[in-house]
Parts: structure tokens; sequence; C-alpha cells
């Protein structure tokens, strides 16, 4: 992915709260705000098959967007659309490592990683 391709990065920290729900904390280009989400579908395996709703809501955008994750130990691929919001209609990608933080409830387990909106719809 390079910046030609790329309309805006956002960084995320992510964490379950009561399963299947997520919380968090947003960056880069949406600005500094929360992260929610619902997990929609979770197939465990050597690689899990997620399929969520990501709600990134930043000080200077807000977008929902469907994605297909793809886990495979601690890290993760991205892959969606933008579903309502800034960029609506947008492809977006991403990537995420598991990541341990005082923020996270209980064990501490979280996801941080980005989630990239591509150029034209």
């Amino acid at each position: 992915m390079n910046a030609a391709t790329t309309a805006g990065q956002c960084t995320f920290t992510k964490w379950i709260t009561t399963a299947p729900h997520m919380a968090g904390v947003v960056g880069g280009a949406v600005g500094n705000g929360a992260y929610a989400g619902e997990v929609l579908m979770l197939t465990p395996g050597t690689t899990t098959v997620i399929e969520a709703l990501y709600h990134l809501r930043g000080s200077k955008h807000s977008f929902s967007a469907l994605v297909h994750v793809e886990q495979t130990g601690v890290k993760g691929a991205i892959s969606g659309v933008v579903t309502d919001g800034w960029m609506k209609g947008r492809q977006v990608a991403g990537e995420f490592t598991q990541v341990t933080t005082p923020r996270a409830p209980g064990d501490g387990n979280a996801y941080q990683g980005t989630v990239s909106i591509m150029g034209a719809p």
C-alpha cells in the first residue's frame, strides 16, 4: 500500500469489552477519538476468520466499515468497505498485531494497527 493509493490512514488500539463488543482509541487521519466495534461472525482455526463492524469516531472524521479479518497467531489482515460516514463506499485495508495494554480490561490483550481508506470508490 503506498501513499498514492491511500486516501487516509487511521490508527487504532482495540480490545474486547463484553463479547461481541469492542472498544478502543483511534488516531491518524480521523483525528484522536474513540473506536467501537461488533464481531458479527467468528470462525476459529489456525487462521481465525472474523466478520465485524468497525466504527472510528475521530475529532476530524468518523466512519463505519464492514470488515473481513484473517488472524494467524498475533497478526491479522483487514479488508472491507466504508458503509457510513467519511469516504462512504471506499475500500479499506489494514493490519494489526496483538499487544498488551493497561487500557484493556481483564488480561490486557488488545489489537494495535492501522486501517487505510483507499483512493476512489
